[in-house]
């Protein structure tokens, strides 16, 4: 039986670890840190530079975070900020003296993801030399810088990727959009304008070419044989489609816009990691990040949890016991996206999540977990968990807290108690 204590609280443990999570991936500290002025010299990520060597500085926030990514850099850089503009789900505060525009869907394709494209390439193709543009990014960016191919329109385009995130998965999707995608994808932005280009990424752990179709990033050949391929594979009628034009060089002698990630997954699972450390937890990790359908995340983390169990010996030693350091039980993090496009979490994945782990559970004790770390005003605030009731029905919960304003996936966890002794 599971402890009967204050310790062996689920609501109280995963809120602790929710709260953890957030802050540890927050993306207003990640760009804080990123961006920092000393005596004239501007730190850009893994850069140094003078800061007296741009005549303007703009910022362009785009996806779940563009707020957050937006006040962080406003509040960095002050006065020295020239123009702003932000596009994702959340509008700007009123402290941020810059424009924005609220794009309720990360998905490409809207009216609002399209204007809010055509207003960053407007906005980058008015800097010049000695400019510098700050690209801020994070999971949903693609709904406003992945453009229709010619032909296409933009509901078509938008249906295909969710199409093909659902079929195929997260990665193939992005794949598309950055390989067929017009706009500023595909390592283009460089091209478009005659400023100094500074990428900062929220990674959801796909990989930070992929982020907003991966503006800065050249396609490869190999991506343009893989999207071809994906788009083979797509069941139902789909749209001709041909590549979108190559990226052009950039100026000559300008640094290459190497994307620099701010926040990621490891950083959620480490700080909710460590939350349950402080609270006597055996902590192990699952995987990083798993781009996979609901039922599959659900039974991976569950396969991995009993590993990890059997690496203890097959059973957690009992609370009290002689040299069991008074552990409270074993909690297996890991980093999931559900399967959907890139900022998008599908339509019921949650509870075909929870519905797959309640499945799969064979340790009536264990609870799991579901932690989206994307939020904002319309967003539902809270996590969600799972466990058995003593008759081995399911028992749902939700925590009482908000989610917060980043965009790192979500964190799904099981906590298995140790037994009283």
């Amino acid at each position: 039986m599971p402890v009967e204590n204050e310790t062996w609280n689920p609501v109280s443990l995963l809120t602790a670890a929710y709260r953890a999570a957030v802050t540890g991936a927050d993306a207003y500290r990640g760009v804080r840190s990123a961006l920092r002025v000393d005596r004239g010299i501007l730190r850009l990520g893994n850069r140094f530079v003078q800061i007296g060597r741009y005549r303007e500085i703009a910022f362009v926030a785009l996806g779940n975070a563009s707020a957050s990514l937006a006040l962080a850099a406003s509040e960095a850089l002050g006065e020295r900020l020239t123009q702003g503009y932000s596009a994702g789900p959340v509008a700007l505060p009123e402290s941020v003296p810059f424009h924005s525009l609220v794009v309720p869907s990360a998905v490409p394709g809207t009216p609002r993801g399209l204007e809010a494209s055509r207003a960053v390439l407007e906005l980058a193709a008015g800097l010049g030399e000695p400019d510098l543009l700050l690209l801020l990014l994070s999971p949903g960016a693609a709904g406003s810088l992945a453009e229709p191919p010619e032909g296409v329109d933009g509901t078509a385009w938008g249906t295909l990727l969710l199409r093909a995130a659902h079929e195929l998965g997260s990665i193939e999707a992005a794949t598309l959009a950055r390989v067929f995608g017009t706009g500023g994808t595909g390592g283009r932005l460089p091209s478009l304008t005659g400023a100094d280009v500074e990428t900062l990424i929220v990674d959801e752990g796909l990989g930070g070419a992929l982020v907003g179709g991966g503006p800065t990033v050249p396609v490869s050949d190999e991506e343009r044989a893989r999207a071809s391929s994906a788009l083979g594979r797509l069941g139902g009628p789909t749209p001709r489609l041909s590549y979108a034009p190559e990226s052009g060089p950039p100026p000559v002698g300008r640094p290459p816009s190497r994307p620099v990630v701010v926040a990621g997954p490891v950083d959620a699972i480490r700080s909710a990691g460590d939350a349950l450390v402080d609270r006597r937890w055996f902590t192990r990790l699952a995987t990083l990040s798993t781009p996979l359908p609901p039922s599959e995340a659900a039974a991976l983390l569950l396969e991995r949890s009993e590993a990890e169990l059997r690496g203890l010996g097959g059973r957690l030693p009992a609370i009290g016991s002689r040299g069991s350091g008074a552990s409270q039980g074993l909690a297996v993090f890991a980093g999931v996206t559900l399967g959907g496009f890139e900022g998008a979490i599908p339509a019921g994945a949650v509870d075909a999540f929870l519905e797959a782990a309640r499945a799969g559970l064979s340790r009536r004790e264990a609870v799991v977990a579901l932690l989206p770390t994307a939020g904002g005003e319309a967003a539902p605030g809270a996590g969600r968990f799972l466990r058995l009731d003593a008759k081995g029905g399911p028992v749902r919960g939700e925590l009482p807290m908000r989610a917060g304003i980043t965009d790192v996936g979500s964190v799904a966890i099981l906590l298995l108690p140790a037994p009283a002794v």
